[in-house]
């Protein structure tokens, strides 16, 4: 039998002061060391947050002392933005993450909030180090950001301060997060591709980049034959590690017409149109291509752009939500946000009716 999980409330400063027995300015002054109160009187604000499990909101608090000495609000505090590498140039060679980074920055100043990077997996950081210097440092906010290979393990003070993740899920704890809508992406640029006349239709990426995404570019391409009638079926490619050996043999076993794949693969750009040109295939003569990922890597590809800038701006408004309402730790009920992408018209997928020979139009629609 199914039961309803109900969703976590927060306990308020009211619920304190009643407990306490105070007024709740009273309960406000002791909680935020404003002012100067009798240490009884502190002693049992201080327990009485204890118990109802009340976590003063500091930043709350930031806006309303501002407020009161009419200065303006140009520095709230610093948010974190994790990366579970060990040096930050590893993920700073993917331009997603990059541009999910920047957005983010630009975000939080806008907000009035700094934004520091912190490098999980460097030498002598663990999670409870991590948490540690957050604490002393003030910080109550945190970004995760996505992996740019294999999935990580992430341990961390989870009921310490407040997280988003950005850019992928991870699979424990669940965690509220920003993310594109991939098995949309995948329907999207189907549909594209059939309208352009092809119906040997193949995914080609490596194997981490679907578990990143919690397999969600694989499930998308289970469903395209349900979404998109006439495609033919033709099963994925997945490899560890994509070469043109392994890439040229599939599309020839299978006949493939048109590819759908991404923009890089550790880092390094997607090289199929060279390896399709070395056997003599024309790009989109023969085979199409199309990323499920345009980025400045190969910017003029058709293909979904996933518009990682609005992830990383997405992340910090359901943060700042977060902070604003003192959330931190576990959420009972996680939220997930999924950006939508849009179609990018490029020079590798034929038009309909394009004789196989010119590869030099692209698909109008």
């Amino acid at each position: 039998m199914n039961s309803v999980v109900l969703p976590r409330t927060t306990p308020t400063l009211h619920e304190v002061a009643r407990r306490a027995g105070v007024s709740v300015s009273t309960a406000s002054r002791c909680l935020s060391g404003a002012a100067k109160v009798a240490k009884s009187t502190e002693v049992r604000v201080l327990a009485a947050a204890t118990a109802t499990g009340y976590h003063h909101n500091t930043l709350v608090g930031q806006v309303m002392r501002a407020t009161r000495l009419g200065t303006p609000l140009n520095h709230l505090g610093t948010l974190a933005f994790v990366t579970p590498v060990a040096d930050s140039h590893v993920w700073r060679a993917t331009p997603t993450l990059c541009r999910n980074w920047e957005a983010a920055r630009e975000r939080a100043e806008s907000f009035g909030f700094a934004i520091t990077e912190f490098t999980l997996s460097s030498r002598g950081m663990t999670g409870r180090r991590l948490g540690e210097i957050l604490t002393a440092r003030g910080i109550s906010g945190v970004l995760l950001a996505a992996f740019p290979m294999e999935p990580h393990e992430i341990s961390l003070p989870w009921d310490d301060f407040a997280f988003v993740q950005v850019g992928h899920r991870l699979k424990l704890p669940r965690l509220d997060c920003v993310v594109s809508d991939h098995t949309e992406s995948v329907t999207m640029a189907g549909r594209m591709i059939a309208g352009c006349g092809s119906r040997r239709v193949g995914l080609a990426i490596e194997k981490y980049q679907d578990e990143i995404t919690d397999g969600r570019w694989s499930l998308g391409y289970a469903g395209l034959r349900a979404s998109v009638p006439g495609l033919a079926e033709i099963p994925a490619l997945l490899p560890a590690q994509m070469n043109a050996e392994v890439f040229l043999k599939w599309v020839d076993r299978h006949a493939v017409d048109c590819v759908l794949t991404l923009s890089t693969f550790r880092n390094e750009p997607n090289r199929m149109e060279a390896w399709l040109a070395s056997v003599g295939r024309s790009v989109p003569g023969e085979v199409g291509l199309v990323s499920l990922d345009v980025t400045s890597v190969h910017a003029d590809w058709s293909g979904v752009e996933q518009h990682s800038e609005e992830i990383g701006r997405a992340a910090v408004d359901v943060l700042f939500s977060k902070l604003e309402a003192g959330e931190r730790g576990v959420p009972r009920l996680p939220r997930t946000l999924q950006v939508h992408g849009h179609w990018h018209d490029g020079r590798t997928l034929r038009r309909p009716g394009q004789v196989k020979a010119d590869a030099s139009e692209v698909c109008a629609v």
